[in-house]
């Protein structure tokens, strides 16, 4: 499959395996060439695929040696559709890590399921015993509550409006953007989708 750009406002809709690929490996170069120390060796990290979550995981592998468990919601590719970005990443990781002698393993689904919470106790359980650490980095669109209630997140200013520059990846155009300050339900529902 040729990967074609696909930009929304200024996020890219579609990745490339081989640029997330690099992207992981350049990470993982660079903490390697940083001093080791000595710390948690068995580091579960919910939300694990992009941003700081991969970045954790990396860090832990590399720094302090430790055995990870990754907890992701991404999507596989399909015929004419690219993996999402976390599943590339996270597949780079797990390779690159298992071929150092590394302990890498993920899950992938709903962390906030009750079915992916007793998937997660089960392989470390099985596996480790216990966690050393965990690492909670989920950034969710939405969250469905155990009574059925979706809560929505948003990412905006608290208190009042937020004015900056802004691109367009497909014209290249630099312009302002104002972002509203999230209202009081918008904030209590972001806390309720990131904050657990």
């Amino acid at each position: 499959m040729i990967v074609q750009p696909k930009v929304k406002g200024f996020i890219c809709t579609t990745a490339h395996p081989d640029g997330c690929r690099a992207a992981v490996k350049k990470q993982i170069d660079y903490i390697k060439s940083q001093p080791k120390a000595d710390g948690y060796k068995k580091v579960l990290v919910i939300g694990a695929s992009m941003g700081y979550g991969i970045a954790s995981r990396i860090a832990a592998t590399y720094v302090y040696g430790a055995d990870t468990i990754g907890v992701i919601f991404d999507k596989p590719g399909r015929e004419k559709r690219t993996a999402s970005a976390g599943w590339y990443n996270t597949a780079a990781f797990e390779e690159f890590a298992t071929a150092d002698g590394y302990y890498a393993k993920s899950l992938n689904g709903d962390a906030y399921s009750q079915e992916m919470k007793d998937k997660v106790i089960e392989l470390i359980k099985n596996d480790w015993g216990k966690a050393d650490m965990v690492i909670y980095s989920i950034a969710a669109p939405r969250r469905t509550a155990p009574d059925g209630t979706v809560y929505r997140s948003v990412l905006k200013t608290t208190g009042k409006e937020y004015t900056n520059k802004t691109i367009n990846l497909m014209t290249n155009e630099i312009s302002e953007v104002t972002i509203p300050a999230a209202t009081e339900e918008e904030i209590n529902a972001t806390v309720k989708v990131m904050g657990g």
